[in-house]
């Protein structure tokens, strides 16, 4: 019985200290989450008006394959996708990789060069892809417009340089704190999406050609897609792993209570126990004194 107790008393620890770690990720996760939600509303605010200026031009521009942005381009060429794909690189955060696989598996092949953001996706894919690009792999643990901005002008760089058919993108897209869905979206040839009342409320007048306003234009919007991409990634991510330790605080919180109930029970049945003999032993002696 002893022994049991000891086991228990062990196992009470180890719990307890289980539930310190899970507790202080859920509030690191809890914090990152709030900070990463105000950027992700803000730049949603800025696309929309990027977008609307955006459309204006474009229907007032007249561009050749000459002049068109490079992110809007096709390479007639291209016999080959490229894909960046975002996935978290630490885990502990339920089936949020699980659900980025259940996705990416069914667009990456041997067919497919891949640059990873996120070591998970690496260590996943790495040796069932073509080439992997690993220079921006950790992109999504310190984001910023900067930072993004280089990465754009590189994928540009890379798209050119490599002939690709297409370049996509598989994020994750916020829906709300519980909910999220892994998407596979085309990111160039960048498609304008012309859903939406994007017309100008008076005809606008152009200081410029509406084509070299557009040509500034469509690279910043890139950029944008981009940030939101990676903001919205992380968001998930960050969503995802704050549910799973708030659910394992409370599942070590339940299993604690039972424990210390068995703990209570057997440490009571000892001192009974113990009680017994003794109050035995003292009717013993007496009867052999008589």
């Amino acid at each position: 019985m002893a022994e049991s107790l000891l086991n228990i008393k062990k196992r009470i620890k180890t719990i307890e200290s289980i539930k310190k770690i899970t507790h202080a990720m859920k509030l690191i996760s809890s914090s990152r989450y709030t900070k990463l939600s105000q950027l992700f509303n803000t730049s949603n605010e800025y696309i929309l008006s990027l977008k609307k200026a955006m459309n204006i031009c474009l229907r007032n521009s007249d561009f050749t394959n000459d002049n068109m942005p490079t992110c809007m381009k096709e390479n007639p060429n291209g016999d080959k996708n490229l894909y960046i794909l975002i996935t978290p690189t630490l885990g502990l955060c339920g089936n949020f990789f699980h659900s980025i696989e259940k996705v990416a598996s069914s667009y990456l092949n041997k067919d497919s060069d891949v640059v990873f953001i996120g070591e998970k996706g690496f260590k996943k894919y790495h040796k069932i892809v073509g080439e992997s690009f690993l220079e921006y792999i950790n992109l999504n643990e310190n984001i910023s417009w900067t930072l993004v901005n280089k990465f754009r002008h590189w994928l540009d760089a890379l798209y050119l340089k490599n002939s690709y058919k297409s370049i996509h993108i598989i994020y994750t897209k916020y829906i709300n704190q519980l909910n999220y869905k892994v998407i596979c979206k085309q990111l160039i040839p960048l498609e304008i999406d012309n859903s939406g009342d994007f017309e100008a409320e008076v005809t606008p007048l152009f200081d410029q050609d509406p084509a070299t306003i557009a040509d500034s234009l469509v690279p910043h919007y890139l950029d944008a897609l981009l940030y939101r991409y990676l903001i919205e990634s992380s968001l998930c991510e960050h969503s995802s792993r704050q549910n799973s330790m708030q659910n394992a605080t409370d599942s070590a919180d339940k299993l604690l209570n039972e424990l210390k109930l068995k703990y209570n029970k057997t440490r009571q049945t000892n001192i009974t126990n113990e009680i017994t003999e003794l109050t035995g032993s003292i009717s013993n002696d007496k009867v052999s004194f008589i």
